[in-house]
């Protein structure tokens, strides 16, 4: 479960991965050569605040990377039923094959992906059941890596002490400017897109409804019972130790949800 490499054909998905590689890349690239090597070199800032713009990038790649090329939860050809959960499965209208409840069919990828929430360009991957929580670590660590990046170029400006700059011959300092000006709005542009994305994701988690089933109003139904957020967020990360929530170096281990819980798609 969520160890099986999935690899989407699709050139639109690769050209939205390839422009947030490319965002990625210029900021790991250039931010510490313009701002923060210069100024802890100068003694302006500490070592951690060097080290910790490598964790957020680190960690923001991680999360991309596993979360492009991990199977969302696509169904086999040839599912094994149980007897009892028999009643919890239907059939699909598309592939005409027999699928849990919640699950969904993606016409981008031509199969069934359990508790689809969507199909997102900028992974080129659905976003399921064995991958959700990658997604969530990739908006969060997003955030944080777009927010100091934003916080670094203002600092570099309006608080940290003038670079003495004895390498005016360097590219990056001719053009240092140009570069920084980039840099923030990029940064401005992402944080305002992906913020509002982890929201929507959030409040999908504390409501136990995918986007799919928001779209189609199946949250609704009033009969289905409520868990609480700490239930939804251990079924989405694959475990209850909260710190592991965090960290995309890991397998993810699915919680057995009760049936009852199931809503239909």
């Amino acid at each position: 479960m969520g160890q099986r490499i999935h690899f989407v054909v699709d050139p639109q998905g690769w050209c939205c991965m390839g422009l947030i590689i490319f965002v990625w890349l210029y900021n790991t690239i250039f931010i510490p050569k313009v701002i923060l090597f210069p100024h802890y070199e100068e003694g302006n800032i500490s070592v951690v605040a060097v080290l910790c713009y490598y964790f957020f990038s680190l960690f923001c790649i991680a999360s991309l990377f596993r979360a492009s090329v991990a199977d969302p939860g696509k169904l086999p050809d040839n599912p094994k039923i149980p007897i009892t959960e028999r009643e919890y499965w239907e059939l699909c209208n598309k592939c005409n094959m027999m699928r849990p409840k919640r699950s969904h069919h993606c016409s981008r990828c031509g199969h069934c992906v359990r508790r689809m929430d969507h199909h997102c360009p900028w992974i080129n991957n659905c976003v399921g059941e064995d991958n959700h929580w990658l997604f969530l670590q990739l908006c969060f660590y997003t955030q944080m890596l777009s927010s100091y990046t934003l916080i670094l170029d203002f600092c570099h400006y309006y608080y940290f002490l003038p670079l003495k700059k004895e390498n005016w011959d360097v590219f990056v300092f001719r053009h240092e400017l140009a570069l920084l000006r980039i840099s923030a709005f990029m940064g401005l542009i992402i944080l305002g897109g992906i913020s509002r994305l982890f929201y929507t994701q959030l409040m999908g988690i504390f409501t136990d409804t995918t986007s799919i089933e928001k779209m189609s109003n199946c949250c609704e139904d009033i009969s289905r019972p409520r868990k609480p957020w700490q239930q939804t967020f251990s079924e989405v990360f694959g475990t209850h130790w909260k710190i592991l929530w965090f960290i995309p170096f890991r397998q993810r281990q699915p919680l057995r949800v009760p049936y009852h819980f199931a809503n239909h798609v």
